[in-house]
């Protein structure tokens, strides 16, 4: 094959075998690529992060804050960094972090963090469905232990089950420490299934039915939750709003019950203005995984005029985060994860509570500029809107 990729066998994560790979595109595309590889990371620490490596995308990152955060796990101020390429994305996100701050800060609490397998069975007819139901809720205590065997730092705490027919289907829910968990719970639940089926007559299991929802927007993940559950709550003052958004706490909550009104007709799952926005930008900084955007980015808001002041309070209830595996180790997402001190053990929950308060930021932000007629001119004060004409 001509355009076979050169591969390094004794070391496929070495500077010279990126080279390869580089001159190779190079002379099949006739172009020179001559900044993927530039980069002061070595790319020997992606090993286990990405194969075929041909360098690094080296996407800009700006800060924000100080962000006031009141949580059960994060506490104090908080610089933010955002990584993206859209022109007044991380001004309008700053203005939001001092709206808040100036405010008293937000309060933010993580209530639920599970994440799920959901295996199922085949079973001969519906009456050994039901029967499956009720021989795995009596043998569920000992379920945990083999799938506790698995792991030091997860362990299976409850399930869901739904029958349809002779199938059922069993959404587990594990608790995962500080690791975003998909790997330690497709391992236990692995075990568990082997178990299953040596002492229950099943036909058939699959270790994954969908019913997880990993990785797309859901209705029951929305509902039941997956990965971190966080809300955030934040009370806007009237000088606030006045002298830093230039509006009303009238104005904004009107504009929410509109939009409400529009995404309803629109399908939109979840109300929220663009907490992907923030989101995507938290998640590229800080080395997430960019898949989960699409279950983690559905929010809710509530907003209530209280006087002449505007309570705002934000849901996320499929928040899927991480401070320990996959990439946020690599080195500048751990340097950026550094910045708010969530990198490591122990320091998820106060991720999920910082990027909750982040993303509400944004949210009373956009909505300011909204009602108050700068969105427009904020993209063209901030951003590209006009392609270069050089």
């Amino acid at each position: 094959m001509s355009g076979q990729l050169p591969k390094n066998r004794q070391n496929d994560y070495s500077r010279e075998a990126i080279r390869g790979r580089i001159e190779k595109l190079s002379t099949l595309n006739g172009r020179p690529l001559k900044y993927l590889e530039q980069s002061a990371v070595d790319p020997e620490l992606t090993k286990g992060n990405i194969e075929n490596i041909i360098g690094f995308s080296q996407v800009p990152v700006g800060i924000i804050g100080p962000l006031a955060v009141n949580g059960s796990h994060a506490r104090g101020e908080f610089y933010v960094p955002l990584s993206t390429t859209e022109g007044a994305l991380v001004a309008s996100y700053h203005r939001g972090a001092r709206a808040i701050t100036m405010s008293g800060g937000a309060n933010v609490l993580l209530y639920r963090d599970m994440i799920q397998r959901a295996p199922l069975f085949v079973l001969e007819n519906v009456f050994k469905a039901a029967e499956f139901i009720e021989w795995f809720d009596s043998n569920f205590d000992v379920l945990q232990k083999i799938a506790g065997d698995t792991t030091a730092h997860g362990a299976l705490e409850s399930y869901h089950s739904f029958i349809q027919g002779r199938i059922v289907f069993i959404r587990l829910n594990y608790s995962t420490g500080d690791a975003m968990g998909m790997n330690m719970a497709t391992k236990a639940t692995h075990e568990m299934c082997n178990y299953i089926d040596k002492n229950f007559a099943v036909e058939r299991y699959v270790i994954e039915s969908n019913l997880a929802v990993d990785k797309k927007p859901s209705a029951i993940n929305t509902i039941l939750g997956r990965g971190k559950s966080v809300t955030a709550e934040a009370f806007f003052t009237e000088k606030v709003l006045s002298r830093l958004l230039r509006t009303t706490a009238t104005e904004i909550d009107l504009a929410y019950k509109r939009q409400v009104a529009g995404g309803l007709i629109g399908g939109v799952l979840g109300s929220s203005g663009h907490v992907a926005n923030g989101l995507a930008a938290i998640f590229l900084a800080c080395g997430q995984d960019m898949a989960n955007l699409s279950e983690s980015c559905v929010g809710h808001i509530y907003t209530e005029v209280t006087g002449n002041d505007l309570y705002v309070s934000l849901n996320m209830p499929s928040l899927i985060i991480a401070t320990i595996g996959g990439g946020v180790s690599l080195p500048t997402q751990k340097e950026c994860l550094e910045i708010m001190d969530c990198y490591g053990d122990g320091k998820a929950g106060k991720f999920a509570e910082i990027v909750a308060a982040t993303l509400l930021a944004g949210e009373i932000s956009l909505a300011a500029s909204l009602v108050a007629g700068d969105f427009v001119s904020a993209h063209e004060k901030y951003g590209r809107n006009r392609p270069d004409e050089t």
